[in-house]
Formats: C-alpha cells, sequence, structure tokens
C-alpha cells in the first residue's frame, strides 16, 4: 500500500511495539477539577482541542541488539486525524515491555516485562497541564516480582480487581490497589494465552492456547465451565461483552491458518457459534467499552471491526501494518482503535460508524439552526408586516375624522 506512510493516523516509532493502551487521566491543575475529570481519557484541557494521549511499549531486547527499551507518549489529535511523535519517552533499561493494562480510572499502567511485573504513571511535566510524561510509580508491586513472564494483563471494568496470567500458566488475581490476592492457580494452564473479567467481575475467562477456556467463578474461585469446540482448533483471546445485555464470551481460534470467533452464552455457557472472519489467524484481539465493536488484527497486518450485533466485518483495513499487529485497544469513547506492530508502526483507526453518526447530528443540528434562523426571518418580516398595516390604519382612520 504505497501511500500508506503518508497517513497522518499511522507513524513509526523506531523500535518494535508490543503493547499499547489509552491514556485515562486528565491532569487537572486544581483538586475540584481532578474530582471533575476523573476517568477522563487523558484529554488535553489546556488548549480546547479534542486530543488523547496513547502509550506504547517495546524495544530489542538485550542492548546486544542496539535497540532501545522504551515505553512511549504520543498525542492523538481526534479533529485532524494525527498521531503525533512521542511527547515523551521512558527508558526500561535492557527489558522491553511485552504486556500493558491501563487502570480504567487512571491510577497507574502495569506493564510486563521478562521476570517481573511494574507500575507506571503518567504525571504533569511542567506547569501546563497537558504536557505529561511517564514515570516509575512509587509502589512496587511485590506479588508480581521475579514471578516469569506474564503473557495477559487485564484490570475488570470498574478497575477494582487485576488479573495476571503467566507464561508458566500460573493465574492470580487481586483487589486492586491493595493486590489482596484473591485467586491463585499455579496451573490453570500449560501456559496463559489470555484473561478477561466479566463485566460485572462475576466471571473470569483465560484460555492457554492448548486445551479448552476456563471459566473461573471469582465468589467461590473455582471453575465452572471448560469451553471447547467439537471441531478442535486452538482457543486464543478471550473477551466477555460489555453492552450489559447480551451475555456472550468472544474467543479467538485458530483452526489451520484461518482466523474464526466462537461465542458462548454466559447463562448457560453453551457454545452458540463459530464464524470465520480471515484467512490468517488470530494476532491482536479487543472489545468496545460499549459492547459495540470487536476488533482483530491479523498475522499478515491486516486490521478488521466486527460489529457484534451482527457479527460481520463492518470495517476493513488492509496492510494497516507490515506485519503482525501485536497489540490493540478501543478509545473509552469508542470512536477510535489504537493498533501496533512489531515492525515500530502504530496506527489510530476511526471507527466508521461513529464518524458518520457525528456527521449525521452536525447535519440535523445545521439543519435545526436554518429552520430556526427561516422561522425568525419570517417571524421579523410578519411583524413588518402587521406594523405597516397598523400604521396605515391609523393614518386612514386620522383622515377620516372632521
Amino acid at each position: 500500500m504505497g501511500g500508506r506512510q503518508f497517513l497522518t493516523c499511522a507513524r513509526k516509532y523506531d523500535l518494535p511495539l508490543f503493547c499499547c493502551g489509552w491514556a485515562t487521566t486528565a491532569f487537572p491543575t486544581s483538586q475540584k477539577e481532578e474530582k471533575d475529570a476523573e476517568g477522563n481519557e487523558g484529554k488535553s484541557s489546556g488548549s480546547g482541542s479534542d486530543t488523547s494521549f496513547v502509550i506504547f511499549g517495546g524495544g530489542g531486547g538485550d542492548s546486544g541488539t542496539g535497540i532501545t527499551n522504551n515505553l512511549l507518549l504520543a498525542r492523538f489529535d481526534h479533529d485532524t486525524n494525527t498521531l503525533s511523535e512521542a511527547v515523551h519517552i521512558l527508558s526500561t533499561s535492557d527489558d522491553p515491555p511485552y504486556r500493558m493494562a491501563v487502570q480504567p480510572t487512571g491510577h497507574g499502567i502495569v506493564c510486563s516485562f521478562t521476570q517481573s511485573c511494574r507500575l507506571f504513571e503518567i504525571k504533569a511535566n511542567g506547569p501546563e497541564p497537558d504536557i505529561m510524561k511517564l514515570e516509575p510509580a512509587n509502589k512496587v508491586l511485590t506479588q508480581l516480582q521475579d514471578v516469569g513472564q506474564q503473557r495477559s494483563l487485564v484490570f475488570s471494568a470498574d478497575g477494582t480487581r487485576f488479573a495476571a496470567g503467566g507464561d508458566n500458566g500460573h493465574l492470580r488475581v487481586f483487589e486492586w490497589p491493595s493486590l489482596k490476592l484473591v485467586l491463585d492457580q499455579p496451573e490453570a494452564h500449560k501456559s496463559i494465552r489470555d484473561v478477561d473479567f466479566s463485566l460485572d467481575s462475576a466471571f473470569l475467562a483465560s484460555t492457554g492456547g492448548s486445551g479448552p477456556c476456563r471459566i473461573w467463578d471469582l465468589s467461590t474461585m473455582a471453575t465452572v465451565a471448560s469451553l471447547s469446540l467439537d471441531q478442535g482448533g486452538d482457543l486464543g483471546f478471550c473477551r466477555f461483552s460489555r453492552d450489559g445485555t447480551n451475555p456472550l464470551l468472544f474467543v479467538a481460534v485458530k483452526e489451520g491458518d484461518k482466523g474464526s470467533i466462537a461465542f458462548w452464552n454466559t447463562n448457560n455457557w453453551r457454545k452458540v457459534g463459530v464464524k470465520k472472519f480471515q484467512e490468517s489467524p488470530i494476532s491482536a484481539f479487543a472489545m468496545s467499552c460499549d459492547g459495540k465493536y470487536l476488533a482483530i488484527g491479523s498475522s499478515e497486518g491486516d486490521i478488521s471491526i466486527i460489529s457484534v450485533e451482527k457479527m460481520t466485518v463492518q470495517q476493513r483495513v488492509k496492510n494497516a501494518h507490515m506485519i503482525f499487529v501485536t497489540s490493540m485497544e478501543f478509545s473509552r469513547d469508542c470512536r477510535a482503535l489504537l493498533s501496533v506492530s512489531a515492525d515500530s508502526s502504530a496506527r489510530v483507526t476511526v471507527i466508521e460508524e461513529v464518524q458518520k453518526e457525528a456527521m449525521r447530528l452536525h447535519m440535523l443540528i445545521f439543519i435545526l439552526l436554518v429552520i430556526i434562523f427561516v422561522i425568525y426571518l419570517a417571524k421579523d418580516a410578519l411583524w413588518d408586516h402587521q406594523e405597516e398595516t397598523l400604521r396605515t390604519m391609523i393614518s386612514q382612520s386620522n383622515a377620516t375624522e372632521p
């Protein structure tokens, strides 16, 4: 795709990128603003522009590669659909960040490294609240030190629980921010591929690449279901539905070289169906916060955005990246999808349906304003006509008086 490098919504960052996320803090200048802004998605408040902040992580590993290991902070301008260069770079020494989970209410970013997990924060970098930087948090995640690489990190929707799934198959669930351990399963899988909380945090799903998808009841800390496919296939990424009305669990399936999605009803854990979406394996998976969209990245660098209601591809970007997509996340307002790749590229894809709805709303507002203006002019003209008629009647009345 020859023109890809000219897209303002895509950019190269000079290191392989493995993880990404959207910032979730507004960095206000007063305590009142801080309370009002809690949960905002890192939007700049100083310039008045519609700007969000995004985070990337990656690197080359050992210093012998000559490629640094960093966390990067950048801006995305929704008005111009422009992704900026890195506004701040934080070195992570000889260890690249492989996985990332952003706490939904803005209380930190957890990253997984080769042997341990670390907590980072985004803070104002100077007097201006919209100039920011990344820095290590003072808090040490003691329970996640020297535990091996964690292949999946996830917060519950309300941010009160945090789960980590290790390459060694060890599954841990903590209360956040106390880090009180509530579930500890050293042999949940041979190796954990992905984990996800249900919307109400009652259940946790975990997959291990091979073997079933396990469902954990977090009130009893026991498995309540083991989900598998009759026709075989490796179960990978998993996401619970988010709309609160359609109780489903979606699991990415690798059938040969094809990428499919299987889905189960979470009321009875019965399989609803399996559908193929691409001819190559699914390398990244995401669910929008409103539950309307799924996103899948391919081993060929393609991106597909799927309507959950219809389970059909609504938007597809071929060759969004040169090689396989490593991570993707929807923005908190569900209007854009952030994706990264080991080819050093990051891209923000605006959801076309959301963009169309915004255009329709703007058009409706414009039409209403035109109607109001026309009514105003008509009313003004009518009043002038009535005033002129009244003057004529008065003049004629005076002329007839003796």
